[in-house]
């Protein structure tokens, strides 16, 4: 049987004989592998380098991460009704890029110990769009509550058929930081 490996770290099985079809994906569900049917579109477009600890340019997680960040997203965006949208995430633990984090909707790049990101906005599923830096320094569970007032935005001010990508590329980050707002300053 040919294997071929996509570019978003899935598996396409070829030249499967129509009835064989049933009992390999027997066999994939009885070894925990989701086809890509049982995923939301958030997880089916996201990916992540493998970071630590088999990766020594890490600086953070992101393979063990971002199933964690997948689910409050999944959460936040079935609270809001965008649980349909195909929104794609690209994670890694180091500024190297091995998961391409500078070109989907949101990337996320290890900056800092500590569990701290840098978040990218604007880019594409496709790719084909770099994405500007949103918000930099952002500890790992800060990400969703900083992205849950764009995604608001999102919902209420997209124009018809505008994906996310092209909702944040279009206001750009001086339009959409007043979405989010900053920690007060301690008073000293």
């Amino acid at each position: 049987m040919n294997t071929r490996l996509t570019a978003l770290q899935g598996a396409i099985l070829c030249d499967i004989d129509p009835k064989d079809r049933a009992a390999i994906d027997a066999m994939l569900r009885e070894y925990g592998i989701p086809a890509a049917g049982d995923l939301t579109l958030v997880r089916r477009y996201s990916i992540a380098c493998p970071a630590w600890p088999t990766c020594g340019l890490a600086v953070t997680e992101s393979e063990r991460a971002l199933p964690g960040i997948l689910d409050e997203m999944e959460a936040e965006l079935a609270r809001l009704g965008l649980a349909d949208e195909r929104i794609s995430v690209h994670m890694t633990g180091c500024p190297n890029g091995c998961a391409r984090p500078y070109t989907p909707d949101i990337g996320l790049v290890g900056k800092a110990a500590g569990e701290k990101y840098t978040v990218y906005l604007g880019g594409n599923a496709q790719g084909t769009r770099l994405a500007y830096i949103f918000k930099d320094m952002v500890p790992k569970d800060e990400i969703v509550p900083a992205l849950a007032p764009v995604f608001s935005r999102f919902k209420s001010e997209r124009v018809s058929g505008e994906s996310f990508g092209d909702f944040c590329n279009r206001l750009g980050k001086d339009e959409l930081a007043p979405a989010v707002q900053e920690e007060p300053a301690e008073s000293v």
